[in-house]
């Protein structure tokens, strides 16, 4: 799957969103760091699109500013049916993670948030999400080693799913270090 966007374009695109949302609420770099526990140096890289940010901590972000993830990618159209063709699909990729998540649907603004997930061979999330609401995640390729709150880490294989309360902090991880790992996750209500 590809999206006509690239890593340094949407690195640059990704900084000025998030520096114009702190410029719109007149906060400084240090204030969004003590709030958001990510350092005022590492978030000044990142708005400058000197960086890249894992997925988790562009999870605190949004948290903090009150905003979707949807919101600081390319806008696309919203339609009934909400019909995104191959090829036109956004995505948002995290090379230190070894991610790319792939937004199935055009925006937020439904009861529920479909994702294509990738993980490189032998890559995890940074961090544990949790957020309101329930997850499901449905294996297509590859090996998933699906870790919720204090329960035993679970393997799933290709055709497994789960499903939990997303409040529980939750993480996923690719159990081959050889091959790729790609599964659906859908969030309802969205949490991003």
């Amino acid at each position: 799957m590809s999206s006509a966007a690239d890593s340094p374009s949407q690195q640059a695109f990704l900084g000025a969103q998030l520096r114009a949302l702190r410029g719109a609420r007149r906060l400084s770099l240090g204030e969004v760091a003590k709030e958001t526990g990510i350092s005022a140096s590492f978030l000044s890289l990142v708005e400058n699109g000197r960086s890249d940010i894992t997925i988790g901590r562009l999870t605190r972000l949004v948290d903090y500013y009150g905003i979707s993830i949807i919101d600081l990618l390319p806008s696309a159209e919203h339609a009934d049916p909400d019909v995104v063709r191959a090829g036109e699909t956004r995505l948002l990729r995290s090379p230190e993670e070894g991610t790319t998540m792939y937004l199935l649907a055009s925006g937020t603004n439904r009861t529920m948030l479909p994702m294509l997930l990738e993980l490189e061979p032998g890559s995890s999330m940074a961090e544990r999400g949790h957020h309101a609401g329930e997850e499901f995640v449905h294996v297509l390729d590859g090996t998933l080693l699906l870790e919720v709150d204090t329960t035993e880490p679970q393997t799933l294989n290709a055709g497994d799913s789960a499903y939990y309360r997303a409040d529980r902090p939750h993480l996923f991880r690719n159990a081959s270090a050889e091959a790729p790992l790609r599964l659906i996750c859908v969030d309802s209500p969205p949490p991003l």
